[in-house]
């Protein structure tokens, strides 16, 4: 239980640092328009939230299998840059796409690729090296046992998103929230501004201006 403690420790810094920083350019514009209630916000948060979970996980679970290659492949991460880079701006062109043409005319499936859109982002963005990420693999790869890699996976990720989660649903969301309310008839114009810097970023992150 103390390994797990450890971990869980690591990634609790690491989502106290770099992690909430750099989730703040993404979630934001995603937020404000997407966001129009308390409910939808916290849909959101889970949903990208999950995705980095589950990129944890992943990388602990193949690591058991093969740390050099794991760690070979997060090292250079410019492949996971590029598709996080396409998801953000596919994102945002579908949340422009929802801006220009009101939900009336939509089907369950577009709940669905929202939810993979967010999804997809909090997955992809996970795929960087960082020494904490590094310890991760090490441990999972010298774990006794599939399972515990599994969870060393689980433990790590849960550490990483709690404060990153706090800190959008109790500051950020509760500002977009705000705005949104305030100034419900310039709400379209909102979601435009969102949808369109969400397609900035994700030009920005394929080319390696900003890093994930």
């Amino acid at each position: 239980m103390l390994v797990f403690f450890a971990i869980f420790v690591m990634g609790l810094q690491l989502g106290a640092t770099a992690c909430a920083i750099s989730c703040m350019p993404i979630m934001t514009p995603i937020l404000l328009g997407n966001a129009s209630n308390k409910q939808d916000g916290i849909y959101i948060l889970i949903q990208y939230f999950s995705g980095k979970i589950l990129a944890y996980t992943t990388i602990s679970s193949v690591a058991f299998f093969g740390a050099d290659v794991v760690k070979k492949y997060i090292q250079d991460d410019l492949v996971f840059t590029k598709i996080g880079g396409i998801t953000i701006f596919i994102v945002g062109l579908y949340s422009l796409y929802r801006a220009f043409f009101s939900n009336k005319t939509c089907s369950a499936s577009c709940t669905t690729s929202s939810k993979f859109g967010f999804f997809g982002i909090g997955f992809f963005s996970s795929f960087s090296f960082c020494l904490p990420v590094g310890t991760l693999i090490a441990t999972s790869a010298l774990s006794g046992s599939f399972l515990t890699s599994l969870l060393y996976g689980v433990s790590f990720g849960l550490g990483v998103v709690i404060i990153p989660f706090l800190f959008f649903y109790f500051f950020i969301f509760k500002i977009t929230s705000t705005i949104v309310t305030e100034l419900a008839r310039f709400k379209k114009e909102i979601k435009l501004f969102s949808a369109l810097l969400l397609i900035l970023l994700g030009v920005l992150i394929y080319f390696g201006v900003i890093r994930l």
